[in-house]
């Protein structure tokens, strides 16, 4: 009779974490990466959709006689071009959440001297920052902040050698300051912030960071600055 099969145990090798491209993915981290891929292509969207907007708005330039309704318009394309700025930067930057304020500021700054009319734009602008990362929910209302105070500077009637500055420091209270200042002419006596739809608008902005703004205006020029949290 033919002896019976003998199966000899095989010894089996310790099991190993997987590995090369075979290698299954982290779920938690395969999502994370598909909702960043997915908020930079709305980024992108949001930022080219302002774009369209922007040159939508400015094929109606020439049909815009009323100077009072010229002003609002041109201001509107400023406060657009504040957020096609900071969605721009937004893509770009890689991280989709984060900007670097300074540029921010100096590509804000250098839109509205170029979108104002007129001799006003040969007016110097001066940026300086510390180096600070904000968030899109700051950086939001403080670019229009920014956006409006710089107009408002540049709407003043400036001596020869005008100038504005810009700058910008952190503070040791999790907060830093904002400070738009000029050398044009005071404000007229008794100047109602409220009367103006731009500042009225940079008050609600500042009240949104948690803050108010604070303006100060004699011979030498004007200042107003703001605070916000970092």
């Amino acid at each position: 009779m033919p002896n019976p099969l003998r199966f000899q145990p095989v010894a089996l090798p310790a099991d190993r974490p997987a590995t090369g491209s075979g290698a299954p993915e982290d779920p938690i981290a395969e999502r994370i990466r598909e909702l960043e891929a997915e908020l930079r292509e709305l980024q992108h969207r949001a930022k080219n959709s302002l774009q369209l907007v922007i040159s939508l708005l400015k094929l109606q330039t020439g049909r815009i006689r009323d100077p009072d309704a010229r002003a609002a318009y041109e201001q509107t394309l400023v406060r657009i071009e504040a957020l096609a700025i900071l969605y721009r930067q937004l893509h770009e930057s890689g991280t989709g959440t984060h900007v670097n304020l300074g540029r921010y500021i100096e590509s804000l700054a250098d839109a509205v001297k170029h979108g104002t009319p007129g001799g006003l734009a040969n007016v110097p602008i001066e940026v300086k920052s510390d180096p600070i990362q904000i968030g899109l929910y700051e950086a939001m209302p403080l670019g229009l902040i920014t956006a409006e105070l710089i107009t408002n500077s540049l709407h003043h009637a400036f001596p020869e050698q005008g100038w504005i500055r810009v700058s910008v420091t952190q503070e040791n209270n999790g907060r830093a300051r904002l400070i738009v200042e000029d050398n044009g002419r005071a404000l007229p006596a008794g100047f109602d912030t409220t009367a103006d739809d731009g500042l009225m608008l940079a008050e609600a902005l500042a009240a949104q960071l948690g803050d108010t703004l604070n303006t100060e205006s004699d011979a030498a020029g004007t200042t107003a600055s703001v605070s916000f949290p970092v």
